[in-house]
C-alpha cells in the first residue's frame, strides 16, 4: 500500500478518536514514576500496520508514558521473534516477555483453549467478548497461568473465511481434496477434515509463498489478515463462510510480571484493559474497510449459504466437545 493510501485508510478507520486510555488519569499528573528501569521484549506475527499491531504499539507507548519511560518494551513484528508456536515456547522459557498468540496455538499447551476454535461457536463479536471477559475467559486464563503464562488482554480478529487460488468455495464439496492452511489447533484441523479438505498447518509468515507455489490451495482468515499480508496477490477468491470467530490473547511471562513492582503491574493491567476496548473499535472499522479494499483490488468476494457448512462440521462437536468440560455449555448459555 502506498503512503497516501495508507494515510487515507487510517483516517477512514478512526485514528484520532478519543478513547478511555487517552483521557487524563492518575499517572498523567505525575512527572515520573519511581522504580527501577525495566526492559522487555514483545513479539507478534503481523506487520505494524495490522490492527492488532497498532493496538499493541499503542499499549507499549502508553506503558512507557505512564511509567515515566522507566518501562521500555521493544517490539518484534512480522515473526522476527518466531512464529506463534515458537513465541509461546520462548515465553514459557522466559526468553520472550510478551507476545500476541492465537487461541489455536495456545490450545497446543492448554487444550481447553480449543473451545474457542469450534466452528460457529459464537453468534457474533459481542458473544465472543462476553465469553473471554467473563467466567469462561477467567477459567482459561487461570489454567494458562499454571504453565507460567499470564493473559494481559484479549483482542478480536473478525470472522475467518476461505480464500483460494483456483476456484471459489460455494459448498463443502468444493473443499474436497484441497490443501488448506491451518494453525496447529487440533479443532481447526478436525474442522478442515470434516469439510473434506486436507488440513496443512503452516506458519502465517510462510503462507504467501505457500499460496504462490501451490504448497497449499487456499487458507482461511479474516479480510484484514489477507490484505495486510498481501495474500490477495496470490489468491483470487474469498468465500464468506464465516466459520471461525476466534480471539487472540496478548500474554506475558508470569514470572516476569510477578517480578515487577505493584505500581508497574497496575499500570500494565490498566493499560491492557484500555487497549482491549480501543482495539475492538479500531478492528471493526478496519475490517469493514479492508473487505472493500479486497474487492476493489481484484479479489472475487462471494457470500455463501452457511447452512451446509454448519451441517458438515457437526461431527467436530461430536468428536471434540467432550474435551472442554462445561466450557461449551457456559458459552452457549451467554445471552
Amino acid at each position: 500500500m502506498n503512503k497516501l493510501a495508507f494515510i487515507a485508510l487510517s483516517a477512514a478507520v478512526g485514528l484520532g478518536f478519543l478513547s478511555p486510555a487517552q483521557a487524563e488519569d492518575k499517572w498523567d499528573s505525575q512527572p515520573w514514576i519511581d522504580g527501577a528501569p525495566v526492559t522487555m521484549k514483545l513479539g507478534y506475527n503481523t506487520v505494524r500496520q495490522y490492527p492488532h499491531a497498532r493496538a499493541i504499539e499503542r499499549f507499549v507507548n502508553r506503558v512507557a508514558e505512564r511509567t515515566g519511560e522507566n518501562v521500555q518494551i521493544e517490539t518484534f513484528p512480522s515473526e522476527q521473534a518466531g512464529n506463534e508456536r515458537a513465541m509461546l515456547d520462548s515465553l514459557m522459557l522466559g526468553n520472550l516477555d510478551i507476545a500476541k498468540i492465537s487461541t489455536g496455538v495456545i490450545s497446543t499447551v492448554v487444550p481447553e483453549f480449543g473451545v474457542f476454535d469450534l466452528p460457529y461457536v459464537f453468534r457474533d463479536q459481542d458473544h465472543m467478548m462476553k465469553a473471554v471477559n467473563g467466567p469462561v475467559g477467567q477459567s482459561l486464563a487461570t489454567k494458562l497461568e499454571e504453565t507460567g503464562v499470564k493473559v494481559l488482554f484479549w483482542m478480536e480478529q473478525g470472522t475467518r473465511s476461505f480464500y483460494t487460488v483456483k476456484k471459489p468455495i460455494v459448498t463443502p464439496d468444493d473443499l474436497k481434496g484441497l490443501k488448506i492452511r491451518t494453525t496447529n489447533s487440533a479443532v481447526m484441523v478436525d474442522t478442515m477434515t470434516a469439510l473434506g479438505a486436507t488440513a496443512t498447518p503452516m506458519g502465517f509468515g510462510d503462507l504467501y509463498l505457500g499460496l504462490k507455489t501451490g504448497a497449499v490451495d487456499g487458507a482461511e482468515n479474516a479480510p484484514d489478515a489477507i490484505w495486510y499480508a498481501k495474500q490477495n496477490e496470490v489468491s483470487k477468491y474469498l468465500s464468506l463462510t464465516n466459520h471461525f470467530r476466534t480471539p487472540v490473547a496478548v500474554v506475558m511471562n508470569k514470572a516476569k510480571f510477578d517480578s515487577l513492582s505493584p505500581e508497574y503491574q497496575e499500570i500494565i493491567m490498566q493499560t491492557a484493559k484500555e487497549t482491549q476496548e480501543w482495539s475492538g473499535t479500531l478492528y471493526s472499522r478496519v475490517s469493514d474497510a479492508l473487505l472493500e479494499k479486497l474487492k476493489t483490488n481484484g479479489m472475487t468476494v462471494s457470500a455463501v449459504d452457511e447452512a451446509p457448512f454448519r451441517k458438515a462440521v457437526e461431527s467436530v462437536y461430536t468428536k471434540d466437545a467432550g474435551d472442554f468440560g462445561t466450557l461449551l455449555d457456559e458459552i452457549r448459555a451467554i445471552k
